[in-house]
């Protein structure tokens, strides 16, 4: 199955716009050290459980990240295009690292 990416410069304006949450599958060591700001910690070692504990906003593009693409392109896979309310699923681009690597700003430690 193909997965839908997103530009981390899209990512941006998205989250910018109100318009996307962003859901990152790190582990919460990883997320600890380094994350971007206003992203919800959903580890993949604890799916499908902790994306199905998610509240998502029914009105919002899902973002999902992790730290270059990998882990988050397979929870994008296994939850499909669409969440459960129908809102597009999308898989971050290049992960936090793509994000850094922008100059877009993240949370140390």
């Amino acid at each position: 199955m193909s997965v839908n990416e997103i530009t981390v410069e899209e990512a941006r304006d998205l989250l910018a716009s109100g318009k996307a949450v962003m859901i990152d599958v790190r582990e919460q060591d990883e997320w600890d050290a380094a994350r971007i700001d206003g992203t919800t910690l959903a580890p993949l070692s604890q799916m499908p459980q902790a994306w199905e504990a998610l509240d998502l906003p029914k009105d919002k593009t899902i973002i999902v990240q992790c730290k270059s693409g990998g882990r988050s392109g397979r929870v994008c896979e296994f939850v499909g295009p669409t969440a459960k309310d129908g809102q597009p699923v999308v898989n971050l681009a290049g992960g936090i690292m793509a994000w850094h690597q922008a100059g877009y700003p993240i949370i140390q430690g």
